[in-house]
């Protein structure tokens, strides 16, 4: 019943999704990020959310979305100091100061990052090197969608730009997601493997609907990106997820299903 749930709750989030879209398209809703498409984006955290609970329980499920919605939440809080007051207006809802909208945009991605290279990682046996592989290859999709929304985000605060069109890129900037994409993955493969939850999924068909909703988030700033004429981003941000997607999706292929755990194995 509750996988049922989830994947309708995806269509509606799908049409939601094209609606936003097509509205843009007509000019109903603007290209840029406003308090309207904070609504969308908090919904997808809130998808990712229920995701980890219903995957590893309301207790570590909701300690790993608090976890990354802290960490990125505060990171995003504490860059809007270096930028104007019209910054986090645009972005969407703030409290305090306080850009939430980017917590659950994170929470969402994050989401995805970790079911993508869990399952790519997922038959490496020796230990340390699947946490290191599924921690560098996670943080690399951060940084990727790093480099998609950082564009925008220079454009909107009316930064340089090059002669071609392109931003310039804050490169220290994307760096340092790529180092704190790093952290979170690691402190979450940590966290999964000492609890032996990292083998297992409660739901594994529900991975293939986490991804969706990842590149529903891709999409979305793809689509801003292209009013912007950001064709780097683009071109960067959809070859590299393509490319760690078909990944994923030939590792789903090889097997039928999540391995045995440690505990199952054992008995």
């Amino acid at each position: 019943m509750l996988e049922k749930n989830y994947k309708f709750l995806l269509w509606l989030y799908i049409l939601w999704f094209l609606a936003s879209v097509l509205l843009i398209s007509l000019g109903v809703l603007p290209s840029s990020l406003t308090r309207i498409h904070s609504i969308f984006l908090i919904f997808t955290g809130i998808f990712a959310t229920v995701f980890f609970i219903m995957q590893y329980g309301k207790g570590l499920g909701s300690a790993i979305t608090i976890l990354i919605f802290v960490v990125t939440t505060s990171i995003e809080w504490m860059q809007l100091g270096f930028a104007d007051e019209n910054y986090g207006g645009n972005y969407g809802f703030t409290i305090q100061g306080i850009p939430v909208t980017f917590g659950f945009i994170w929470i969402g991605l994050i989401a995805g990052t970790h079911v993508i290279a869990r399952e790519i990682t997922l038959k490496v046996k020796i230990d340390w090197l699947r946490g290191g592989m599924y921690s560098v290859i996670a943080a690399t999709m951060v940084m990727i969608f790093e480099v998609l929304i950082e564009p925008i985000s220079v454009q909107t605060k009316q930064l340089p730009f090059l002669g071609n069109g392109l931003t310039v890129l804050q490169f220290s900037d994307i760096a340092n997601w790529w180092l704190l994409g790093l952290i979170l993955h690691l402190m979450i493969y940590f966290i999964l493997s000492l609890t032996d939850k990292w083998e297992n999924l409660k739901y594994p068909d529900l991975k293939s609907e986490i991804v969706i909703v990842y590149w529903i988030i891709l999409a979305f700033f793809v689509f801003l990106s292209f009013y912007a004429d950001l064709w780097a981003s683009i071109s960067v941000g959809l070859i590299a997820n393509i490319i760690f997607t078909i990944c994923y999706y030939f590792s789903l292929d090889n097997k039928k299903g999540e391995p045995p755990s440690k505990k199952e194995i054992e008995i």
